[in-house]
């Protein structure tokens, strides 16, 4: 990101805010000055060193007057970064619809409700942390303006949390931005952070524990990997930025990668940490080399002035301390 003017301090409120991403969201304002409060079901499992202060609540359930009461009062960003994201459980389907779809509306009135009655109408942001999956594809070439057409639950009720932000910026002028990230990585920030679905983390994980890195998904499969540290300055940068409601940007790095060729570079980077050699296992076979993959960045890079960088080297160095760390902390 280019180099700008540090901001004054501000008030955050993040969802989800010990899960994988929230936690470097949350991490990353405070070391900022923000006051960082995070909304979560699982405030129990908050640190003792997390710089911020925990609401407990559970968005599915609660309803929005019962949430709004909780809210602080004076907030200039909401972050929302709570989700359902474990699809192989049975029930998946209902329970991402109320969680994913059905929590973000809940949150989205209690947020109106609490501007409305404590900050005579003055609302903050709203950052929508949704998916780059609601368009469906994993070739071309994918713009804000590309169709979406989610092929299952998880990037279904994304969409349709994204719908409900669109309404209520619509009907009730709450300033909301819709961010469609691509594939964030970086080391886990908090023990229940750690997701074993990401490439980087499974890859890790094997290593750890069985001294091999499974490659559990076709290696020809291109993705666009985005450092979660950049993702975070993209959200901070948009906290004073109340000319961008409205619009959804894509959060990428512009640049695809096949899987293959990542895990192929991985070991290396594990050995340093891990000792020894270490070797891919290619778990799944190359069906067909798929066509090239570009998520297009350039509206961000417009409104923002931003440039992503490659940290994947230290960030994997990062993951595999971090899950050495946890490992250790288990067998005492």
């Amino acid at each position: 990101m280019t180099k700008r003017a540090r901001q004054s301090p501000g008030r955050c409120l993040v969802t989800g805010g010990l899960g994988y991403t929230g936690s470097w969201i949350s991490r990353h304002l405070a070391s900022r000055g923000h006051e960082v409060f995070i909304l979560s079901r699982n405030c129990a499992e908050a640190e003792a060193d997390f710089p911020f202060t925990p609401i407990s609540a559970d968005i599915e359930r609660m309803d929005c007057e019962e949430t709004a009461r909780l809210l602080p009062e004076g907030l200039d960003l909401v972050v929302h970064a709570a989700g359902l994201n474990d699809s192989d459980r049975p029930d998946y389907p209902r329970r991402a619809l109320m969680v994913n779809a059905l929590g973000t509306r809940n949150l989205l009135a209690a947020v109106l409700r609490r501007s409305t009655e404590t900050a005579g109408g003055q609302a903050p942001l709203v950052v929508y942390c949704s998916t780059i999956h609601v368009y469906g594809r994993g070739s071309g070439r994918i713009t804000e303006e590309s169709p979406v057409m989610p092929v299952n639950d998880y990037a279904a009720t994304h969409l349709f949390a994204e719908e409900y932000c669109r309404m209520f910026t619509r009907a009730h002028n709450l300033p909301g931005v819709i961010l469609r990230l691509s594939n964030g990585y970086g080391a886990p920030k908090s023990p229940g952070g750690v997701d074993r679905r990401l490439l980087l983390n499974d890859l890790c994980a094997s290593a750890v524990r069985d001294g091999v890195l499974r490659l559990r998904s076709d290696p020809s499969t291109q993705r666009d990997f985005v450092w979660l540290g950049d993702y975070c300055r993209v959200i901070e940068a948009l906290m004073r930025r109340k000319d961008t409601a409205g619009r959804t940007f894509n959060v990428s790095s512009g640049k695809s990668r096949r899987i293959g060729e990542v895990a192929a570079h991985t070991p290396k980077t594990v050995s340093t940490v891990t000792g020894g050699q270490k070797a891919v296992v290619h778990e799944a076979p190359e069906r067909t080399r798929q066509t090239a993959l570009e998520i297009d960045n350039t509206a961000l890079r417009s409104a923002l002035g931003i440039a992503f960088r490659d940290r994947m080297e230290e960030e994997i160095r990062d993951i595999v301390q971090f899950l050495q760390a946890t490992s250790r902390q288990c067998n005492a």
